[in-house]
Order: structure tokens, then sequence, then C-alpha cells
């Protein structure tokens, strides 16, 4: 199931709508892919107002020293937590890409190659907190891709939260982790 790319950067881009956790994903993998041993940039997207406008934030890994070009102009992964985020940024994904969405907020209409889905929402609201709805789909984008490691994920979390919610991210990694089989 990997799709790593021994000498590629890799572009993934995580797009939802303010308030989801965007950002935060981003920042949580691109600290993974450092534990990794790999190089990571993390950049980010807007609307003034925040909260309720498309956020898209995108990171790119690497194994090389450097990363030179900061910028995704056709990601290589997609990471969709809202329609509206889908409907604006799936034209960016590579021909070959891969999409992974929260199917409770996102449908696709047309055949697409390479798409994963999983209902994030539902599986965060069973931990009681929706809003790591987020987490879960991290999960499950380490699963699929294994572009970081499940451990290094694990530590960016525990380095990331305060401890009273650490716990509960960790599990919501695990259970989008364990969502997809090998």
């Amino acid at each position: 199931m990997s799709s790593e790319k021994t000498n590629n950067d890799i572009g993934i881009r995580i797009c939802g709508i303010g308030g989801m956790g965007v950002i935060l994903s981003s920042i949580i993998l691109g600290k993974a892919a450092i534990y990794d041993h790999k190089n990571a940039i993390q950049t980010q997207s807007y609307g003034a107002e925040q909260r309720g406008s498309k956020v898209r934030s995108d990171v790119i890994i690497s194994k090389k020293e450097s990363i030179n070009y900061p910028v995704i102009d056709n990601a290589d992964i997609l990471i969709a937590l809202s329609q509206d985020a889908f409907n604006k940024f799936s034209p960016s994904i590579k021909k070959d890409g891969i999409i992974i969405i929260n199917s409770d907020l996102v449908q696709v209409t047309e055949e697409v190659n390479n798409l994963y889905q999983l209902p994030a929402t539902t599986m965060a609201k069973e931990l009681n907190l929706k809003k790591v709805a987020n987490i879960v789909m991290l999960g499950a984008f380490v699963k699929i891709s294994g572009i970081v490691s499940e451990e290094s994920v694990i530590k960016s979390i525990s380095e990331t939260f305060r401890e009273n919610h650490v716990a509960i991210n960790i599990d919501a990694f695990k259970i989008g982790f364990n969502y997809f089989k090998e």
C-alpha cells in the first residue's frame, strides 16, 4: 500500500474549512517527517475570516538534504476534510495521485483512481470528540502512504498537544491508522 518515492519530493495537500485542524495536522506531519530523518516544509493558506473559510496546508517531504521549491503546483496526495475545499483543491492533484476523503463530509461524484474514503467525523464522535477528525484522517494517511512512521507521528502528537489532550489524539490517530488493512 506504500506509495513512497525514494528520490522525489512528496507533496501533500490537506484541505478543509477553518476550525477543522488542517494546519495543525500539517504541522504534526512535518514534525513526524523530521523525526524520521527527512526534510519537510509546510505552508498554509486560508481566508481572512479563518473559521468557516477554505483552508489548505501543503507539506513537502523529502529525503534530500534540502527542498528547493517550497510550493506545490500539483499534489501527490490530497487529504480532504470538507466538500468546498475538495471541490476547490481536487483539480490540483496529480493524475496518478492519492485522494483521501472524510466520507461523512465529502462526496466524490466522478470516477477517481486511488480514492480512499473513511467516515472520520463518525469515528471521531465515537471518541466523544468530533474535533479529532483531522487526526483520524492523519492516521489513515500514514497507513496508506507509508511516508512517515507511526512512531514518529505519535511522538509528534505527544510533543504538540498539551498533556491532557495527548491520549485522545493518539487514540484518534490509531483509529484512522487501523481503518485500512495492509
